[in-house]
């Protein structure tokens, strides 16, 4: 047999927000900036590439015998390059975008 419909409970009012500036504050010491993230895939970028220009000097030189190892960190270092260079694509949209707005 199915189940007799019930009443829905009543719903209990909101609750007021409170201080909002003194919660901003106390969530800008837990994560990280901008800036800082920015760097810190930059830097990643760089290594990647640097490990790259490594492993294809190597093959060149004969230092390595294995062939896939310069390939494959080369086609990460052209990927990771590829990413930052349509991140930067669509930041630079946004940006065009916003400066687009009317006030």
């Amino acid at each position: 047999m199915s189940n007799p419909i019930v009443p829905l409970a009543s719903i209990a009012p909101l609750a007021p927000l409170g201080n909002i500036e003194k919660a901003k504050a106390a969530n800008l010491g837990e994560g990280t900036d901008f800036s800082s993230f920015l760097k810190e895939a930059l830097n990643g970028l760089d290594k990647t590439q640097q490990e790259a220009d490594q492993a294809a000097v190597a093959l060149v030189t004969g230092q390595t015998d294995d062939f896939h190892t310069p390939i494959i960190a080369m086609e990460k270092a052209n990927l990771a390059l590829g990413l930052a260079v349509d991140v930067r694509n669509k930041v630079l949209d946004a940006y065009h975008e916003i400066m687009r707005m009317q006030i």
